[in-house]
Protein backbone atom coordinates (compact mmCIF):
# COMPACT_ATOMS: atom_id res chain seq x y z
CA UNK A 1 0.00 0.00 0.00
CA UNK A 2 1.67 3.22 -1.15
CA UNK A 3 -1.06 5.70 -0.26
CA UNK A 4 -3.81 5.89 2.33
CA UNK A 5 -6.73 8.27 1.75
CA UNK A 6 -9.84 8.89 3.80
CA UNK A 7 -12.69 11.37 3.63
CA UNK A 8 -15.03 11.90 6.56
CA UNK A 9 -18.22 13.93 6.57
CA UNK A 10 -20.75 15.03 9.15
CA UNK A 11 -23.48 12.43 8.60
CA UNK A 12 -24.66 11.75 12.16
CA UNK A 13 -28.46 11.49 12.23
CA UNK A 14 -28.77 13.44 15.49
CA UNK A 15 -26.81 16.37 14.04
CA UNK A 16 -29.13 16.61 11.04
CA UNK A 17 -32.17 16.31 13.28
CA UNK A 18 -30.89 19.18 15.42
CA UNK A 19 -30.01 21.37 12.41
CA UNK A 20 -33.39 20.67 10.81
CA UNK A 21 -35.15 21.63 14.05
CA UNK A 22 -33.26 24.93 14.11
CA UNK A 23 -34.27 25.61 10.49
CA UNK A 24 -37.93 24.86 11.26
CA UNK A 25 -37.89 27.09 14.34
CA UNK A 26 -36.29 29.98 12.46
CA UNK A 27 -38.68 29.54 9.53
CA UNK A 28 -41.84 29.26 11.61
CA UNK A 29 -42.34 33.05 11.94
CA UNK A 30 -42.26 33.23 8.15
CA UNK A 31 -45.07 30.68 7.86
CA UNK A 32 -47.12 32.04 10.76
CA UNK A 33 -46.91 35.63 9.58
CA UNK A 34 -46.76 35.01 5.86
CA UNK A 35 -48.74 38.16 5.10
CA UNK A 36 -46.35 40.41 6.98
CA UNK A 37 -42.79 41.20 6.05
CA UNK A 38 -40.32 40.47 8.84
CA UNK A 39 -36.76 40.87 7.50
CA UNK A 40 -35.27 39.52 10.74
CA UNK A 41 -37.12 36.23 10.22
CA UNK A 42 -35.68 35.92 6.74
CA UNK A 43 -32.21 36.70 8.07
CA UNK A 44 -32.48 34.00 10.76
CA UNK A 45 -33.78 31.44 8.29
CA UNK A 46 -31.05 32.30 5.76
CA UNK A 47 -28.35 31.97 8.41
CA UNK A 48 -29.70 28.58 9.49
CA UNK A 49 -29.66 27.40 5.85
CA UNK A 50 -26.07 28.60 5.48
CA UNK A 51 -25.07 26.68 8.62
CA UNK A 52 -26.76 23.55 7.26
CA UNK A 53 -24.92 23.97 3.95
CA UNK A 54 -21.62 24.44 5.80
CA UNK A 55 -22.10 21.23 7.79
CA UNK A 56 -23.15 19.37 4.64
CA UNK A 57 -20.09 20.47 2.67
CA UNK A 58 -17.64 20.22 5.58
CA UNK A 59 -15.29 17.25 5.32
CA UNK A 60 -12.02 16.02 6.74
CA UNK A 61 -9.66 14.73 4.05
CA UNK A 62 -6.59 12.74 5.07
CA UNK A 63 -3.87 11.39 2.77
CA UNK A 64 -0.69 9.60 3.76
CA UNK A 65 1.93 8.93 1.10
CA UNK A 66 5.70 8.73 0.67
CA UNK A 67 6.05 12.48 1.30
CA UNK A 68 4.15 12.71 4.56
CA UNK A 69 0.76 13.24 6.13
CA UNK A 70 -1.59 15.62 4.34
CA UNK A 71 -4.89 16.81 5.79
CA UNK A 72 -7.49 19.49 5.31
CA UNK A 73 -10.87 20.51 6.62
CA UNK A 74 -12.80 21.64 3.55
CA UNK A 75 -13.98 24.41 3.10
CA UNK A 76 -12.27 25.87 6.19
CA UNK A 77 -8.59 25.00 5.62
CA UNK A 78 -6.55 24.14 2.55
CA UNK A 79 -4.18 21.17 2.50
CA UNK A 80 -1.55 21.07 5.24
CA UNK A 81 1.41 18.71 5.21
CA UNK A 82 3.53 17.11 7.90
CA UNK A 83 6.70 15.65 6.39
CA UNK A 84 7.79 12.23 7.62
CA UNK A 85 11.14 13.74 8.68
CA UNK A 86 9.29 16.05 11.09
CA UNK A 87 7.45 13.18 12.85
CA UNK A 88 8.83 11.94 16.17
CA UNK A 89 6.11 9.35 16.90
CA UNK A 90 2.90 8.31 15.21
CA UNK A 91 0.20 5.92 16.40
CA UNK A 92 -3.45 4.97 16.19
CA UNK A 93 -5.24 5.90 19.41
CA UNK A 94 -8.65 5.75 20.97
CA UNK A 95 -9.78 8.71 23.00
CA UNK A 96 -12.77 9.57 25.13
CA UNK A 97 -15.46 11.57 23.39
CA UNK A 98 -14.88 15.31 23.63
CA UNK A 99 -16.87 16.49 20.63
CA UNK A 100 -16.47 16.90 16.92
CA UNK A 101 -14.85 19.61 14.86
CA UNK A 102 -11.59 21.49 15.21
CA UNK A 103 -10.18 22.49 18.57
CA UNK A 104 -6.98 23.32 20.35
CA UNK A 105 -6.52 21.57 23.67
CA UNK A 106 -3.78 20.82 26.16
CA UNK A 107 -2.63 17.98 23.89
CA UNK A 108 -2.46 20.03 20.68
CA UNK A 109 -4.81 20.38 17.73
CA UNK A 110 -7.65 17.91 17.21
CA UNK A 111 -9.48 17.43 13.91
CA UNK A 112 -12.39 15.02 14.26
CA UNK A 113 -15.64 14.48 12.37
CA UNK A 114 -16.91 11.22 13.88
CA UNK A 115 -15.96 8.39 16.21
CA UNK A 116 -13.22 8.03 18.78
CA UNK A 117 -10.30 6.58 16.81
CA UNK A 118 -7.51 8.83 15.63
CA UNK A 119 -4.07 9.20 14.16
CA UNK A 120 -1.86 10.74 16.84
CA UNK A 121 1.22 12.59 15.55
CA UNK A 122 3.96 13.98 17.79
CA UNK A 123 6.28 16.30 15.90
CA UNK A 124 9.96 16.62 16.63
CA UNK A 125 9.19 20.24 17.58
CA UNK A 126 7.01 18.93 20.46
CA UNK A 127 3.79 19.93 18.66
CA UNK A 128 1.00 17.37 18.71
CA UNK A 129 -1.91 16.80 16.38
CA UNK A 130 -4.78 14.33 16.41
CA UNK A 131 -6.68 13.51 13.21
CA UNK A 132 -9.82 11.39 13.47
CA UNK A 133 -10.20 8.22 11.42
CA UNK A 134 -13.04 5.80 10.71
CA UNK A 135 -10.63 3.24 9.22
CA UNK A 136 -8.05 2.60 11.95
CA UNK A 137 -7.16 -0.94 10.78
CA UNK A 138 -6.37 0.15 7.22
CA UNK A 139 -4.44 3.14 8.52
CA UNK A 140 -2.42 0.91 10.84
CA UNK A 141 -1.68 -1.44 7.91
CA UNK A 142 -0.37 1.54 5.93
CA UNK A 143 1.81 2.66 8.85
CA UNK A 144 3.15 -0.89 9.32
CA UNK A 145 4.04 -1.05 5.62
CA UNK A 146 5.68 2.36 5.77
CA UNK A 147 7.73 1.42 8.84
CA UNK A 148 8.87 -1.87 7.26
CA UNK A 149 9.92 -0.03 4.08
CA UNK A 150 11.96 2.56 5.98
CA UNK A 151 13.76 0.00 8.16
CA UNK A 152 14.91 -2.20 5.27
Amino acid sequence: MTTFTETQRFRQWWLWLMLSAVAVVTASPLWINSRQNYPSSWIGFTISLLVIFLFYSWRLDTRLDSTGIHYRVFPIFSWRTILWNDVRTISITQYSFVGYGIRLGFDGWVYNIAGNKSLRIDWKTKQKITIGTQRPDELQAFLDTRISLTTT
